[in-house]
């Protein structure tokens, strides 16, 4: 195994920009073709943090080592790089378009460069946080290009979950007016709604700490995915909003993206 930083340009962003690439062992020796696992950092974070602070080397080369996760090509991208974060969505005051940047210079870049398997059932999406809320987003926006998501202490956001002193951040900057209809297309629970008809809507697996102070969230969305028949996977442990809790609980993501795999390919 090993991981390789990849610059490249987007064009969405009019940027440089760069990840880092884990390939599994054996990647250099052979001609297979690898499913992809994209992994999101949280805000305040970069494209290294899962690496330097979340201990994801060690986990993916165990997890793979012991065949509790088969060997996969893993992305960890930056969010593009943009104030505290950028939520990977396509801000409302044009800002920048960061689910662009993501969908559509990432993702094809990787595929030309590596040897991937470049369809839903071969690729699934995680992170952490900020993170979370983009593995949501991005696949219920793109079921067609994601199998499945999984979620670590995420921003599991509703417009009717955001505070009313919203206009005092750049949240507003990010989805314009709260009740508009910007807003509604990256309400998570609105997302869900739209696919729950969809027969290839992504698999989802969330999990929080209940000290952590998104707790409330993440159990809300439970609810509302129980409420409408979504299926998902929720799971609740003991922890805070902390790199030991990420780090601890990374290998519940990996588990469920791995058994997506299995689902997805008949396995």
């Amino acid at each position: 195994m090993s991981i390789r930083p990849h610059p490249f340009f987007s064009g969405a962003l009019f940027a440089r920009k760069s990840c880092f690439v884990y390939l599994p062992e054996g990647y250099e020796e052979s001609e297979q073709c690898y499913p992809v696992i994209y992994l999101l950092h949280g805000m305040h974070g970069s494209e290294a943090h899962w690496l330097l602070k979340g201990g994801a080397e060690l986990t993916l080369n165990r997890m793979m080592q012991e065949g509790s996760l088969r060997k996969s090509i893993v992305v960890f991208p930056s969010d593009g790089g943009y104030g505290l974060g950028t939520f990977y969505m396509n801000w409302y005051d044009g800002t920048g378009q960061f689910e662009d940047y993501l969908i559509y210079d990432l993702l094809p870049e990787i595929d030309k460069h590596y040897r991937t398997i470049p369809d839903r059932a071969h690729r699934v999406i995680s992170g952490l946080s900020m993170g979370g809320f983009g593995a949501f987003s991005l696949s219920l926006r793109h079921p067609e290009l994601f199998g499945a998501a999984a979620s670590l202490s995420g921003a599991m956001t509703s417009t009717g979950l955001i505070s009313v002193q919203y206009a005092r951040s750049d949240i507003s900057r990010m989805i314009g007016p709260l009740h508009g209809p910007y807003a509604q297309q990256y309400d998570l629970q609105k997302l869900a709604d739209t696919q729950l008809t969809n027969d290839q809507r992504p698999a989802l697996y969330f999990n929080c700490g209940t000290e952590d102070y998104l707790y409330s969230m993440n159990a809300a969305y439970h609810e509302h995915l129980d409420r409408i028949g979504y299926q998902h996977e929720y799971e609740e442990f003991s922890g805070e909003h902390t790199w030991d809790y990420w780090t601890q609980h990374l290998p519940d993501a990996l588990g469920f993206l791995e058994a997506s795999f299995k689902q997805l390919l008949g396995d």
